[in-house]
């Protein structure tokens, strides 16, 4: 059976594994992500690879930034690594183990693993949104990650989400709603000093043990997020919506996004208007593993001249 050593560059940690034809996961490990240059990293990654040499056809990477759809896999802004900005990175990891490379922006591996193996598997459209510092995500159409003419397509941090503020970071959908939304949103429920810090862990305890403050100031940060649920609905009509993440691990979040779903659309009762089809929201099913699936099959289509 195929296997394709796959490779998942984040923030903190680079993790890879190998991933064979059923989307099963072995030897996997990681090791911290080198900042020192892209040579470095590069040579990281193909050191990760060294003891697999000849049990994989191929290579897939995911990555954040701006991924060129091109043979070279060019990154052309490598998001907060900065240092990979136009760097050929599928060419330079093919060049030097002799196999095929893709690279894919992590939000749209993300997307890809779970239409492989996942919640979006067998649609032919879907949405992913991951809730983690930013607002990631992709776009499935007809079995096919959606990029855009900049590629860019999927970038839902970027949403205008307040529009009694000005344009800025403030603003847009990952101020709002990214992990430090959340803390926000507890803090001013439990009128706690604005400089409280507290984990999205302790936050859940919290919510878990019974504490009202706390699954109020959650409420509010899951009526924001099902706002943006409802607009992608309405704007891309995908079978599924899939939330991830790492605090999308918690069947309470889930709840509450379901519940400020349906008050939206109790509103069309209210109206007397036909309303939109309801969004199907689900939680994604990979987790930390989303990426490197979606970074296989995306060198799997590659292999296979897809």
């Amino acid at each position: 059976m195929k296997r394709i050593f796959a490779v998942d560059i984040g923030g903190t940690a680079v993790k890879y594994a190998l991933i064979d034809e059923n989307f099963h996961l072995t030897h996997q490990g990681e090791f911290p992500t080198p900042y020192d240059g892209a040579e470095e990293l590069i040579e990281a990654i193909l050191q990760a690879a060294e003891p697999f040499r000849g049990q994989f056809e191929g290579v897939g990477i995911s990555l954040p930034g701006t991924v060129m759809d091109d043979p070279e896999g060019t990154v052309k802004r490598g998001g907060n690594l900065v240092f990979m900005n136009d760097i050929p990175l599928g060419w330079r990891i093919r060049e030097r183990l002799g196999v095929p490379c893709a690279v894919e922006n992590d939000g749209k591996a993300g997307v890809l693993g779970e239409y492989a193996s996942g919640a979006l598997k067998g649609c032919r459209s879907g949405v992913v949104v991951v809730l983690g510092t930013g607002i990631g995500g992709g776009i499935l159409i007809d079995g096919k990650v959606w990029k855009g003419s900049h590629f860019f397509a999927g970038e839902f941090s970027f949403i205008y989400d307040d529009f009694t503020k000005p344009l800025n970071m403030d603003a847009v959908f990952a101020g709002g709603f990214g992990a430090r939304g959340l803390l926000e949103q507890v803090v001013r429920a439990k009128g706690l000093p604005a400089d409280t810090q507290l984990s999205g862990r302790e936050i859940f305890a919290m919510a878990n043990a019974g504490d009202e403050q706390v699954i109020g100031g959650i409420r509010s940060y899951a009526a924001g997020v099902a706002r943006q649920l409802y607009n992608l609905q309405v704007i891309l009509d995908p079978e599924v919506i899939a939330v991830g993440g790492g605090i999308s691990a918690q069947p309470l979040l889930h709840r509450l996004i379901g519940e400020e779903i349906d008050k939206l659309y109790a509103a069309f009762d209210t109206m007397k208007v036909f309303p939109p089809p309801k969004a199907h929201v689900v939680p994604a099913q990979n987790g930390n593993n989303a990426n490197l699936i979606g970074a296989a099959f995306r060198c799997f289509e590659v292999i296979k001249g897809a």
